[in-house]
């Protein structure tokens, strides 16, 4: 079967979600090809967007159009403005999410898109022009948009134990990096991470400290003319030389030291076993112990990203203030994936001698919600562009973030 579309966004996440509704918007067919339907807009890591110059980003996209701050304000529990005591320049919006709530938000907008038609499905082949699927549909286009994720060639780590996998519960995409090999593509590994999610109901929350937000809290959105839902409390604990010493004790059981992984990882999102490594003067280091959702049973461990394995997350996990019966109700893990040397694209995200093809978020080497939303909302603007016959987008480093 072969269907033909204007643009094909390959990737349900934060960057093919941009890419797919500005190219609907801008009025051309588009196909978003996900493997997994229900799982479009779904926060991989922390239930936050924004941040440190992260929040920049958010309040670009949304001032170009983009769905992130809509779908933040829908979700959005805790407001903080970062840095709040200390000059305009430095400072930087944060929403915590119920994360079930920004996946729904997401797929609500895109469904409202009529030019917009999810297509579930396991991309076997890409071409510049064509994307065959594993159940044989074809689909064709004049442009396509790549958003992969974490998932190329995807292998998850905790301990000794490797799983294929690019997402807790989902597949990898297993043969499409080698369709970027045929076009002459380079690729290489990266690693990131995600740390144990906690039982609320095992936690003492009386020994930790409270996290709370602004007592005003600020849209991200233009569009949004007030906040709905309830505003909750987060809160603070520390690591202490107990839990370092745990550490050190298993990094011959850590795979980024044991060399079960020799991908190299973000170094703006450092693992606890990175931490007490590179910064072994510290006596402790902050966890910030953020809610997944209103109602949601878990707690994230903001701060203590691991691989170990599950009895040294037990340990680790146990030694923290408030936390000395708590209950792990999923193990932190490191995943390795592909990705394309982003040097190979030009400004607009655009492949360097392959017309049409683009790529957006961490298939380049990118890390965050928000620069692969923005990097999404980039690429499907100058793959709208493309299919117009129009001037390519480029923002220059004194228009943008």
């Amino acid at each position: 079967m072969k269907e033909q579309f204007d643009v094909i966004v390959i990737g349900g996440g934060h960057a093919g979600a941009e890419a797919a509704r500005v190219c609907a918007r801008g009025g051309v067919r588009v196909a978003l090809v996900t493997m997994i339907r229900e799982a479009i807009g779904r926060m991989s890591c922390n239930p936050a967007i924004g941040g440190l110059a992260k929040g920049n980003l958010v309040k670009e996209i949304d001032a170009l159009g983009g769905l992130m701050g809509e779908a933040t304000d829908r979700a959005g529990i805790q407001y903080k403005v970062l840095n709040r005591s200390k000059g305009p320049a430095v400072q930087g919006p944060r929403a915590q999410c119920d994360r079930d709530l920004y996946a729904r938000a997401v797929q609500d907008i895109l469904s409202a898109e009529p030019n917009v038609t999810i297509i579930e499905g396991s991309v076997a082949r890409l071409q510049r022009s064509s994307v065959d699927l594993a159940d044989g549909t074809q689909l064709r286009a004049k442009a396509v948009v790549v958003t992969t994720g974490t998932f190329l060639r995807a292998l998850m780590h905790s301990g000794e134990t490797k799983t294929v996998g690019g997402r807790f519960g989902e597949p990898a995409a297993e043969t499409l990096s080698d369709s970027f090999a045929r076009v002459g593509l380079k690729l290489g590994r990266l690693k990131t991470g995600t740390p144990p999610r906690v039982a609320r109901d095992s936690v003492d929350f009386s020994k930790l400290e409270p996290a709370p937000g602004d007592e005003r809290p600020r849209p991200f959105s233009i569009l949004t003319d007030r906040l709905e839902l309830p505003q909750v409390l987060c809160h603070l604990t520390y690591t202490s030389a107990e839990a370092h010493e745990l550490i050190r004790a298993n990094l011959h059981r850590a795979p980024m030291y044991s060399g079960q992984i020799s991908a190299t990882g973000p170094r703006y999102c450092p693992s606890i076993e990175d931490k007490v490594v590179r910064f072994a003067d510290k006596p402790r280091h902050q966890v910030f112990v953020e809610p997944e959702g209103l109602t949601h049973p878990w707690l994230y461990m903001n701060g203590i990203s691991t691989s170990l394995p599950a009895d040294v997350q037990d340990a680790v996990v146990r030694s923290l203030p408030g936390f000395e019966h708590a209950v792990i109700a999923r193990y932190g893990y490191a995943v390795e994936y592909d990705f394309v040397n982003p040097e190979q694209l030009d400004a607009t995200l655009q492949v360097r001698g392959t017309e049409g093809l683009f790529l957006a978020g961490q298939i380049n080497g990118t890390s965050g919600y928000e620069e692969a939303a923005a990097q999404g909302l980039l690429a499907g603007m100058n793959a709208l562009q493309y299919v117009r016959g129009d001037e390519a987008v480029i923002l220059r480093r004194d228009q943008a973030y």
